[in-house]
C-alpha cells in the first residue's frame, strides 16, 4: 500500500456517438467523461527531465505512482487534490511494470 497517496487519479473516457439506421448520429449519445480510478502520488517534474522511449526522445511533466493495474499507453489522465484542484493532466507516454509483490501493487506512468 502506498504510504502517501494525497491525489486522486482519473481516466478521461470517451463513448463514441451512436448512429440511426440511416448513419445519421443520434443526438445525446456519446461524450466524454473522467473515471476515478485510484489514489495516487503525482510528482511535479518541474525540471523537464528528458528520456528516451524506443528510440524518441521526449519530456515528462509528471510521475504518478499508484496502485491498481496498469495504464495503457496514450491514455488521456489527470490528477486531482483533495480539494478536486487538477494538478497534472496529460497522455501517458511511459508505463512501468505494476509490481504485485515486492512493492505491493505498485505502478508508475509518465505523462
Amino acid at each position: 500500500m502506498l504510504e502517501s497517496a494525497p491525489h486522486k487519479l482519473q481516466l478521461l473516457v470517451i463513448v463514441p456517438e451512436q448512429n440511426d439506421e440511416y448513419n445519421r448520429p443520434i443526438p445525446g449519445t456519446g461524450g466524454e467523461s473522467w473515471q476515478d480510478v485510484t489514489d495516487c502520488f503525482c510528482h511535479d517534474n518541474s525540471q523537464q527531465k528528458e528520456v528516451s522511449v524506443n528510440g524518441e526522445r521526449w519530456v515528462y511533466n509528471y510521475h504518478v505512482v499508484y496502485e491498481g493495474d496498469k495504464i495503457a499507453l496514450g491514455s488521456h489522465v489527470r490528477c486531482l487534490d483533495a480539494a478536486g484542484k487538477i494538478i497534472g493532466e496529460g497522455d501517458a507516454k511511459k508505463n512501468a511494470e505494476c509490481y504485485l509483490e515486492e512493492l505491493e501493487g505498485r505502478c508508475d506512468i509518465w505523462i
